[in-house]
């Protein structure tokens, strides 16, 4: 898998989502850069590299470990996860210099705390969005009282008839690096007939054989057109610990409301990774 790119406020969230992304960087064999949303400066050991599409030069610490014992966050590190950290200075952060970081440093993930506002609502900001739709990767957020561990159940709801491919093949590539599954579960379109099983088990079948299929991949035909409840079955009743949507396409909107900022709902605890358009 590319590389991960994480995004610190230096919030709580923020922290609970880095040692997450720690962890997930470790399983995956990539690289985790720390990019930090807020101006706070460190007097890090760097190197300047040129960004394509970018202006400004942008710094990237070359001494993991040196980087780390800098960063005041107070994290608890486990053997070995260090070596595996950069920190992006030298450039503010900004929604339009997003596309060469991703360039430059071969990242194919992002990664974000879900922050709740001062009702407790957790909310996913334009600008969240926006990171993805400018990078072309999906964001993945991770709510603070998720605790660590490797996603074991991975669940995409969406309506196979029109789903990207490529989305069963990133899925089926982060399931292998993590031993997870996938479930598929796949909702009619609102104003669209439902799909027969015999039917639906066929495109499911076509779908996950363009993915490079390596991961365990499982289906379920719903049946209930109430995509809340649905999902909240998914999650809740099945057990599964990662959901999986599209930005504005399929179910997202119906889940997460149709304005921004989205509000996710109480009962969704678990990670969101979200695709963009």
């Amino acid at each position: 898998m590319k590389n991960i790119l994480m995004f610190n406020d230096f919030s709580s969230e923020a922290e609970h989502a880095i040692e997450f992304a720690l962890l997930l960087a470790a399983k995956t064999n990539s690289k985790l850069y720390i990019w930090n949303t807020l101006v706070k400066r460190k007097n890090l050991i760097a190197k300047e590299l040129t960004v394509g599409h970018c202006s400004e030069e942008i710094e990237v610490s070359v001494d993991g470990s040196g980087a780390v014992s800098k960063f005041d966050s107070g994290l608890t590190w486990n053997g070995g996860l260090p070596s595996q950290v950069r920190f992006i200075a030298g450039i503010d952060f900004a929604v339009g210099n997003v596309l060469s970081i991703v360039e430059e440093f071969e990242i194919g993930m992002l990664v974000m705390g879900l922050t709740p506002n001062s009702e407790g609502v957790k909310l996913i900001e334009a600008e969240t969005i926006k990171c993805a739709t400018k990078s072309g990767c999906p964001i993945l957020l991770i709510p603070e009282k998720f605790e660590f561990k490797y996603f074991k159940k991975i669940v995409y709801p969406t309506d196979l008839r029109y789903s990207p491919h490529e989305i069963l093949s990133f899925l089926n590539q982060l399931a292998e690096s993590v031993n997870a599954s996938i479930l598929i579960a796949n909702i009619a379109l609102r104003g669209l007939p439902f799909m027969e099983d015999s039917y639906a088990v066929t495109i499911f079948k076509e779908a996950i054989s363009k993915s490079g299929k390596r991961a365990q991949f499982y289906f379920n035909n719903v049946r209930e057109r109430d995509v809340p409840r649905a999902i909240d079955v998914l999650i809740n009743g099945m057990n599964n610990d990662l959901l999986v949507l599209m930005n504005n396409r399929f179910h997202f909107n119906e889940l997460l409301g149709y304005s921004k900022p989205y509000a996710v709902p109480s009962n969704i605890r678990v990670p969101l990774l979200i695709f963009p358009t």
